[in-house]
Order: C-alpha cells, then sequence, then structure tokens
C-alpha cells in the first residue's frame, strides 16, 4: 500500500575563458550536507549528521531549524536531499528512514510518503538519496536501493519507474542525484556519467563520456547543468555542449573542499562544502553568448 501520511571569502572561480569576479562573492559560515533555493532567494540547508533542516533568508540569516534523529514525524534518518525551489513545499529525502517528508514553506510538517509496506514490490522505493519535482507536479524519487528513479504522479500514486534491470543503455549502477533541467528532461548523476532521459522516463541520452573523470555533485536548471568533477567544475550548455572547465582554484581546501551539494539560482551558484556556504556569480556565460558560440560551431 502506498501512502501519504498527514500527521568563500574567497577569490573567486578560475578559469581561462570563464572567470568569475571576486567582488560578486559572498561567504557565510554553514554547517550541512546538502542546500536548495527557493524563488525568492531563501536557502534550505539539510544537515545529515545532525539530522536537521534550516531555513536562512536572503540575506543569509539564519531562521527555523527542524529535526533530530529519529523516525516521527519531522525527524531524520540520514537526510540525504532537499527540493525547495517552488516557494511552497520542501521535500527531503530521509534516506534511513526510507520516505519523502514534506514541509511547507516555514518547514511546518504536511505529510510523509514511503512505500515499503506497497503491496506491489515494483513500487518500493528504499535508501532516497535525492528528490526533484517537476514544473507539472511530478516528483522523482532516486531510488539507490534499486539503482532507478521512481515516479510519481500528481496524485502521488507510483506513475512508473525507470533506469533499473532491463533499462539497456539507460541502466543506472549507483544513482546519487536526479535533476529537472532544459526541456523538462530528468537528469540523473550515475557516476561516472550524467544520464538523461525524458519526463516519462525514455532514455535520451548520456553526457560526459571522456570528459567526466570523478563526477561528484551536480546542480541543473533550464539552461544545462553544472557538475563538480575532481577539482574542477564542468558546465554543460542545454545542448549537453562542455564549455571550458573552471578549476576550483580559488576555493582553497580550508574554504569549501570537499564540496558537500550545488545550486543553481538565478544568477548565482551556491556551493556548499567545509563549513561554508560560497555563493559567486553563475559562471556560465549568458544565453545569447551561448546562443552566439553555438552557431558559430
Amino acid at each position: 500500500m502506498i501512502r501519504w501520511i498527514h500527521i568563500l571569502t574567497v577569490c573567486g572561480l578560475t578559469a581561462t575563458s570563464l572567470p568569475v569576479c571576486a567582488q560578486s562573492t559572498r561567504t557565510v559560515p554553514v554547517e550541512g550536507t546538502a542546500i536548495d533555493v527557493d524563488v525568492h532567494g531563501n536557502v534550505y540547508v539539510l544537515d545529515s549528521r545532525r539530522c536537521t533542516l534550516t531555513l536562512w533568508d536572503q540575506e543569509m540569516r539564519g531562521g527555523a531549524t527542524i529535526g533530530g534523529p529519529g523516525w516521527e514525524s519531522g525527524q531524520f534518518d540520514q537526510p540525504a536531499g532537499v527540493w525547495a525551489k517552488n516557494g511552497l513545499d520542501i521535500y527531503v529525502a530521509d534516506y534511513g528512514n526510507h520516505r519523502i517528508q514534506r514541509f511547507d514553506r516555514t518547514l511546518s510538517f504536511v505529510s510523509a510518503f514511503s512505500t515499503r509496506d506497497a503491496e506491489e514490490a515494483t513500487d518500493r522505493f528504499g535508501y532516497p538519496t535525492d528528490i526533484t519535482l517537476s514544473r507539472l507536479g511530478s516528483l522523482f524519487i532516486c531510488d539507490t536501493e534499486n539503482s532507478r528513479i521512481v515516479k510519481l504522479d500528481a496524485a502521488n500514486r507510483v506513475e512508473t519507474t525507470f533506469g533499473g534491470f532491463g533499462g539497456g543503455a539507460g541502466r543506472l549502477q549507483h544513482p546519487v542525484q536526479v535533476e529537472i533541467g532544459p526541456n523538462d528532461a530528468v537528469y540523473v548523476l550515475d557516476p561516472p556519467r550524467v544520464v538523461v532521459y525524458d519526463a516519462f522516463g525514455n532514455f535520451l541520452t548520456a553526457i560526459g563520456g571522456g570528459i567526466l573523470e570523478n563526477p561528484r555533485i551536480m546542480a541543473a536548471d533550464n539552461r544545462g547543468i553544472v557538475v563538480v568533477d575532481g577539482n574542477d567544475i564542468i558546465c554543460f550548455t542545454e545542448s549537453h555542449r562542455p564549455l571550458p572547465r573552471i578549476a576550483i582554484a580559488g576555493l582553497t581546501v580550508d574554504t569549501v573542499d570537499p564540496v558537500q551539494s550545488l545550486c543553481l539560482a538565478g544568477d548565482r551558484l551556491y556551493i556548499l562544502g567545509n563549513g561554508r556556504l560560497v555563493i559567486v556569480a553563475d559562471p556560465r556565460p549568458g544565453h545569447d553568448e551561448l546562443e552566439k558560440d553555438g552557431n558559430s560551431e
């Protein structure tokens, strides 16, 4: 049975062709393991170690914190992923409790979702590490127990699963993140590649072959994706064309290494790592410049 239970100071990123101005960076002491930013600029910080979720406002003033270890509503067991982009709903992948918890924008508990006891074995998911919501209201869960993605429809029913056994070229091995990118496509970080599906779960392509070496974290928006690859950041355009590597040279070991989480929001890139949240200008060229560059190829 499926149920909803209602109850950096930094010098900047450096690159030969994509410099980031140091004046545009900001560093805030923040402890956490995953972040997301809503349309209003509020930052939601998940801390897997403390089992907490904290809301920071647009000025990076810390606000409400909820959670604590446990299995009751609003408690977590190694929470791994958070989604909050629409400014209304916050979803947390509650890894150890095999469930997704939903909160409102004030972090008040709304509901919890689990298929651990579902009658249909194909509907069950476990150890979720990430979740994302499409603009059409579909939820995509990174189900690491079965190495696949579970898609829920707007009525919170399992609509389909994909990337699992029998997935062919789109078969996932060790998925860790799921994001919605350009054209409502679903991007799954499955090191050493990023696998792309359409909104229905049909395999489209895999990117990163011969480019990505040790991808660890990614973020996506309607312009493309950004991937932390070793000590570099690599940006991919909407057409999956890689831009020049950006060395995380300005982000020294005692600042953000290792990077824990990324988020693209507006014209900014949020980088969480080692007790600091670094906010920098989006390192990608503007849309017009990308189009011009692409047409010249």
